[in-house]
């Protein structure tokens, strides 16, 4: 094998993926079947493989000529933006029903005959009648949708689009931080009630056997580097990285040493940036306990109970913690001790 099969960069598919196949069924049987569910929303922290779901399952459907996909910066004007890709999707594609568009930005028009409209909404919504009346889908992509006004208006937009029976679907993904502030959002409840898709670890079995196929490894050692990643999918492709470019092929201490200084230069120094103190202090009485039970965490922040049930909430959500069970907390990524152990002398 001459091309390392692994990638080091976020949401680029690599020749070695581990599939969510139960996630991808669930999308593509959805939106081909009549259950009337339009939308998905992906989430999970970063680098667990929410964009490489999401172009999976675009990819997908977009195979089907039933489908028209166009995808959307989320950092974009989005209804206008939408505007301008459906245009030129159903130029290409011969639909366009005589409309002849133009573009200055930020100013877009559509014109048939003597009728001209400048509205993006009506715009949209006159190419999506184009698609119709040919009896196609339209499948609309964000990637890392935030707490903007154009989200906003594109969320209330499209609600308005589906109560008209359009069969108009939408997949979209976002970080854990982000989808609560905009489900926190009173004007934005619209995204409360889409289906999300939370991404668990990558199973520890799958990724052993993985390692194994492509090193030619025994079990014990497969299931050692699977170990490693902890189900971190991120995480799955830097050690698959930096195994496949490793001389010796082996996991002593010099490799772990490269292995985390490559998440925690692309990773976790920007999770442990986002943080605030009380969160970082949270996370340090973890990382100092022995049993990750709630009495030895509260004895080590020496903080009250309320406290502690605030921030425990917060950090779950943020996907860096999770409950081994109802009396015990543990990190979710991959050598996060470690790290805070080192990064704490610094605070």
């Amino acid at each position: 094998m001459n091309q390392n099969p692994f990638t080091l960069m976020y949401g680029i598919p690599s020749l070695s993926i581990i599939k969510r196949n139960n996630h991808l069924s669930t999308i593509i049987d959805n939106f081909n079947s009549t259950n009337l569910i339009y939308s998905y929303l992906i989430t999970g922290i970063r680098g667990t493989g929410k964009t490489v779901l999401l172009r999976e399952a675009c990819n997908l459907l977009s195979k089907n000529e039933e489908w028209i996909h166009i995808d959307i910066n989320s950092q974009s004007d989005i209804i206008s933006s939408i505007a301008s890709h459906l245009y030129d999707k159903l130029k290409t594609n011969k639909l366009i029903d005589g409309w002849s568009f133009s573009l200055n930005f930020p100013y877009i028009s559509i014109t048939k005959e003597k009728e001209k409209i400048t509205d993006p909404e009506i715009i949209v919504e006159k190419l999506i009648d184009s698609i119709s009346k040919r009896q196609k889908k339209l499948l609309i992509s964000i990637d890392e949708v935030t707490n903007t006004p154009s989200f906003k208006q594109f969320a209330n937009f499209y609600q308005s689009i589906i109560a008209k029976n359009n069969k108009v679907y939408l997949l979209m993904t976002g970080l854990n931080e982000n989808i609560n502030a905009i489900i926190n959002n009173k004007a934005m409840t619209f995204l409360s009630r889409i289906p999300k898709i939370v991404l668990e670890p990558l199973d520890l079995s799958s990724i052993a056997l993985e390692y194994k196929m492509i090193f030619n490894l025994e079990n014990k050692e497969s299931i050692e580097m699977a170990k490693l990643t902890n189900g971190y999918a991120f995480a799955y492709q830097v050690l698959g990285y930096l195994f496949y470019e490793d001389e010796n092929k082996k996991i002593d201490e010099s490799f772990i040493t490269k292995y985390d200084s490559y998440l925690w230069n692309n990773g976790y120094n920007k999770f442990w940036n986002d943080l605030s103190k009380q969160e970082k202090i949270f996370l340090i009485a973890l990382s100092e306990s022995d049993s990750g039970t709630k009495e030895e965490i509260i004895n080590n922040m020496k903080m009250s109970s309320s406290n502690y049930s605030q921030y425990r909430r917060i950090l779950i959500e943020k996907g860096l913690i999770f409950s081994k069970n109802y009396n015990e907390l543990v990190f979710v990524l991959p050598r996060f001790k470690e790290y805070i152990s080192f990064v704490k002398e610094f605070e």
